[in-house]
């Protein structure tokens, strides 16, 4: 985790330093995911254990499908830089673990996946919000809505899920999982830069 916090994109959203060209990429690789994870809760939904799951990662659809699904037209929109043509392409390492996972283990390997996930994105952006010098507009907006009481709420959510797993499936597995994902988000992030030259 405190490798994945001091990923180069969390360090340059934080101080405000992110390139238009890096952000637009950005921009591109997230919403992408933002798919995916969209039908890993889905999938959630199918596999859930019970209704209070249910409805918990119904919310979470609901919320990729609509709040999150504005925000990126909004922005990409409002961007003065496009994406590269090959930017959500170059980041596809996130979805593949995640699906993969999602194939393996089913709705434990997705709560433990978006748990990673999202707990990477509560923690990073919280203190972009609370302490960093983080741009207004497009990104201010997107680092706020991860450090909102709403997000932190589907955070702790998660967490419950995870905790509620049952008891025979292997540390090791939930550890893997886990520590898989965070692996996968650096290079995702790394991604972002990867269009620039030399």
């Amino acid at each position: 985790m405190e490798r994945a916090l001091g990923m180069r994109f969390v360090e340059e959203v934080t101080a405000g330093t992110i390139g238009d060209a890096a952000y637009a990429d950005y921009l591109a690789i997230e919403e992408a995911f933002v798919e995916t994870a969209t039908r890993l809760h889905g999938l959630a939904v199918w596999d859930a254990p019970d209704r209070t799951a249910i409805e918990r990662n119904a919310r979470a659809v609901h919320a990729l499908t609509t709040e999150q699904a504005d925000y990126f037209r909004a922005a990409r929109a409002a961007w003065p830089a496009p994406a590269g043509p090959d930017a959500a392409g170059r980041a596809a390492v996130l979805s593949e673990f995640a699906l993969a996972a999602a194939r393996e283990g089913g709705y434990p390997a997705v709560m433990t996946v978006l748990f990673a996930a999202e707990s990477l994105y509560s923690t990073w952006c919280t203190r972009a919000h609370e302490q960093g010098d983080v741009p207004s507009g497009p990104i201010g907006e997107w680092v706020s809505l991860h450090a909102d009481t709403e997000f932190h709420a589907g955070v702790d959510a998660l967490a419950a899920q995870v905790d509620a797993l049952p008891a025979d499936i292997p540390d090791e597995r939930l550890a893997r999982w886990f520590t898989g994902m965070l692996e996968a988000e650096i290079a995702f992030h790394d991604a972002v830069f990867l269009h620039e030259p030399g």
